[in-house]
């Protein structure tokens, strides 16, 4: 059996290309309030009174969690 040394890279590359195109992280829980935390973020919500309004809707987050997401998604802090 012969190993086709530049048929295998080419194939391992393409497999490697397609891995690193997905998205290592689906979309955050809080994507579905975004306007709502911003709004309230904007309003002069704290982090610990963002974080109670996502447990009112059963959502349980940290306040880091909250922090990075706002960085992320905001220029507002």
């Amino acid at each position: 059996m012969s190993l086709d040394a530049e048929a295998e890279i080419a194939s391992l590359n393409r497999r490697l290309a397609i891995r690193k195109k997905r998205s290592r992280y689906g979309t955050s829980r809080l994507d579905k309030y975004r306007n709502e935390i911003l709004a309230l973020r904007k309003k002069g919500a704290t982090l610990a009174a963002l974080q109670m309004w996502l447990r009112d809707r059963r959502i349980k987050v940290e306040q880091s969690t909250i922090s990075r997401w706002l960085k992320k998604n905001a220029q507002i802090q």
